[in-house]
């Protein structure tokens, strides 16, 4: 077949690159590829934290005028994600719930402490929790220090990912389970997906994790793993254990820490562990979240969890993402960095307006900000990777 328009990936960077093409080309086919069925990669794997906020997140920047550009891409990610689930009535547990940063370390207590100068600094309200008060809203003793902000919104990424599948224009049609495993270059590009070829003018790399399988920004970005169990549905006893809000989500200011979540007064979500390049058995990765539960609420069955799962991440490692262009017209975007729903949203729509030329301030920032440091391959690259592991593990003991 032929399409103008072909986008790799079905994620939150290629759905809403592909919405973006479908408006601006009503009259055209536009083609996206999925390697894999609905909301089964990154996208649908994540914990739901939309935070607006990059003061409140690990990787802060130092620079006002960064800070700001994330500020306007985060937020401008959530805008147009709150349009179109009100528009076409997805149900994805939105929930302007706000979130809770927290410190469970010495070392962790200085680094909240810092994010609290800095959300002073610049005038961002947040509410610093007594022991008491962490023990009466998150159900656990287990963190040593906490603050509350507003700047967050929590949802059910799988379902806002199929809701925007689900809702894309009509001339745009999405192909899953098809791996794309050759681009022939020429005019137009050759794409061999599965045993199907596909004729191509333009081509949009969406696919974070496995850009560097098409051979761009295999040195400016890296795969980690990390994991998540979801609990069964949780007894009137249990779920007031948690805490007594129905809703709520607590992320780590410590990097290896764990994140959780309270979802609905029902159910109990903890993400923790990291791997590098590669998955972890299932048993170990139970046995880590069944540890980093008893931990936190040593009253709850070590068995909780009903469903436990691993996702990929793209980190970069300065923080900025990688937004460039591959080819004559072949352009892509990766390196999450942890933010995906809000900044590859964005980010996604971005590259089709630069490719247009589409000139905004955002543009402009984005073009300025997105150039990720060189990664050294392997084996330097794991060397590099345990060693920070180790030094995260040593400050938080204290050692």
């Amino acid at each position: 077949m032929h399409a103008k328009y072909l986008v790799v990936g079905a994620g939150y960077a290629g759905l809403a690159a592909a919405r973006r093409l479908a408006e601006l080309f009503p009259d055209e086919t536009i083609v996206v590829l999925d390697a894999t069925r609905p909301a089964e990669n990154a996208s649908g794997r994540n914990s739901g934290f939309m935070i607006d906020l990059p003061y409140a997140k690990i990787d802060s920047r130092s620079s006002p005028e960064q800070s700001q550009w994330q500020i306007n891409l985060l937020r401008s990610g959530q805008r147009l994600l709150r349009d179109w689930v009100d528009a076409h009535n997805i149900e994805c547990g939105w929930s302007k719930a706000g979130h809770y940063k927290a410190a469970t370390s010495d070392f962790g207590i200085g680094q909240l402490k810092a994010v609290e100068a800095t959300l002073e600094k610049n005038r961002i309200p947040f509410r610093r929790l007594a022991p008491r008060q962490i023990r009466s809203e998150l159900g656990s003793s287990h963190y040593k220090r906490a603050i509350w902000l507003q700047n967050c919104t929590l949802v059910q990424p799988a379902e806002l990912v199929n809701g925007l599948i689900g809702s894309l224009p009509k001339n745009v049609t999405v192909f899953f389970d098809t791996p794309v495993s050759a681009i022939s270059r020429g005019s137009p590009y050759t794409v061999t997906a599965n045993n199907h070829e596909i004729s191509a003018e333009f081509i949009f790399l969406c696919a974070n994790t496995g850009l560097p399988f098409f051979g761009h920004a295999k040195y400016r970005q890296l795969t980690m793993y990390t994991y998540a169990g979801l609990s069964r549905e949780l007894s009137d006893a249990e779920s007031a254990a948690f805490g007594g809000a129905a809703e709520w989500g607590v992320t780590p200011v410590e990097r290896l820490e764990a994140t959780s979540r309270k979802i609905d007064g029902r159910r109990f979500m903890l993400r923790a562990g990291f791997s590098y390049k590669h998955e972890l058995p299932t048993d170990q990765v139970k046995r880590h979240l069944s540890g980093m539960l008893l931990a936190r609420y040593p009253d709850m069955p070590a068995d909780l969890f009903e469903y436990v799962w691993g996702g990929a991440v793209s980190l970069t490692r300065n923080g900025d993402p990688v937004y460039e262009r591959f080819g004559e017209k072949i352009h892509g975007v990766s390196g999450c960095n942890a933010s995906g729903i809000l900044k590859m949203t964005m980010l996604g729509t971005l590259l089709v307006d630069g490719v247009f030329g589409l000139d905004s301030e955002l543009l402009d920032q984005t073009r300025r900000f997105s150039h990720p440091n060189f990664i050294p391959p392997d084996p330097i690259r794991r060397m590099a990777v345990n060693m920070s592991i180790r030094k995260i593990r040593q400050q938080m003991n204290g050692s």
